[in-house]
């Protein structure tokens, strides 16, 4: 794989984190409704989950014993918004059982578990896929762990890596870079807020090319990273580039 190092990684957290400042991601008032959320988002936008979060919350159904216990109807009625609702409603309590029985609600209980096994466990769950157990380590069990999604991915093949196909390939790519840098939890949670709302911001790669990261590209010194678009040449250095 042609990829950035750790270094450039860390250097592009804190370039974006510069230009955009924090992005406070992932919004959520309490552990469980990141929870609940992570399994919502799965092939819908986030306003499609606040309208489901929002029913749950009127239907006072928003605990993980309320969603453990309610009725397979009234919880697919209840999350409808966010599409897919009666897989979604089985990943939700399927999720929510495990989290009562395994750690009693609580993240804490999970310290003593390895992250790899943390995380084959989370994939052993009905309808969780590598991205929620991703989402599920770094921002419910506080691990180190970088969510690989598509936003991520059009970064990163803008900035001039050759990606494998697939999220498990491109996780297994890339994350032992970005784990490999002096990034801390707060901080990789940072990082994957500040790749999707950058995504959002600049959805393709003539977008990109008008970006802050293309223009510092353009005013540091050529490397072998170059973006896959036909507008300004733009051969990243960014270590050099967070230096000043």
């Amino acid at each position: 794989m042609n990829g950035l190092s750790p270094t450039e990684i860390e250097a592009l957290f804190r370039l974006m984190l510069h230009e955009m400042g924090p992005t406070g991601w992932w919004p959520a008032d309490t552990i469980f409704e990141i929870m609940v959320g992570a399994v919502l988002v799965q092939n819908t936008s986030f306003a499609n989950v606040e309208l489901s979060l929002a029913r749950l919350k009127e239907a006072e159904a928003f605990s993980p014993d309320a969603v453990a216990a309610m009725d397979d109807a009234d919880l697919q009625d209840l999350i409808r918004p966010s599409g897919f609702y009666r897989n979604k409603s089985r990943t939700l309590q399927s999720l929510t059982r495990w989290y009562r029985q395994r750690f009693d609600c609580e993240p804490a209980n999970a310290l003593d578990v390895p992250d790899d096994e943390l995380r084959r466990e989370l994939l052993g769950l009905f309808g969780i896929g590598g991205e929620t157990a991703d989402v599920l380590m770094l921002y419910v069990f506080s691990r180190r762990a970088f969510i690989a999604d598509t936003y991520a991915r059009r970064l990163f093949s803008f900035l001039g890596c050759q990606l494998p196909a697939g999220y498990p390939a491109f996780h297994r790519a890339v994350a032992p870079a970005v784990l490999a840098t002096g990034l801390s939890t707060a901080q990789l949670q940072e990082f994957h807020g500040l790749i999707d709302e950058f995504g959002k911001a600049y959805r393709d790669n003539e977008a990109k090319a008008e970006s802050f990261i293309a223009r510092r590209q353009q005013s540091d010194r050529p490397s072998q990273l170059t973006p896959r678009t036909k507008g300004p040449s733009v051969g990243p250095s960014l270590p050099e580039a967070n230096a000043r």
